[in-house]
């Protein structure tokens, strides 16, 4: 259900008259301020995918205009989660409109902290970018 976006991150190099270091060294400091968008442990909703389509089910409001015209369709909502795994920075994507993108939002900005994404057994800051499907029944 999560998907995060590419990424690419710099990486020192030894030039012609530099020489590597004997032993490895120590990782980098993380800055605070970075956002990653592939970090080498992702962040997951606590409990994993299957909490988090519990947690859908059971908080999704559907739109009553987008239940009238029987609107149905998927909501891609990006956002930064924070170190602390709380959601920063949420908007819509694409969606249908019709209430439903308002609704996909109100969904994200209310969801319980995920456990964070980490570089270096660190805590980081996280491109994220997840649908939320709606379904009127036809």
């Amino acid at each position: 259900m999560l998907g995060l976006l590419a990424a690419s991150q710099g990486h020192a190099q030894t030039g012609p008259n530099q020489s590597a270091p004997a032993s490895p060294a120590a990782p980098a400091a993380i800055n605070p301020d970075s956002v990653f968008v592939n970090p080498e442990v992702r962040p997951q909703f606590v409990g994993g995918d299957r909490a988090f389509a519990a947690y859908v089910g059971k908080s999704i409001r559907y739109p009553q205009q987008a239940l009238n015209r029987r609107i149905s369709g998927r909501v891609f909502i990006s956002f930064t989660l924070s170190a602390q795994g709380k959601v920063q920075d949420a908007h819509v994507v694409s969606g249908p409109g019709n209430g439903l993108n308002e609704e996909a939002l109100r969904l994200i900005w209310t969801m319980p902290p995920w456990e964070p994404g980490r570089v270096n057994g660190q805590p980081v800051r996280v491109a994220c970018t997840l649908p939320i499907a709606f379904n009127s029944g036809r």
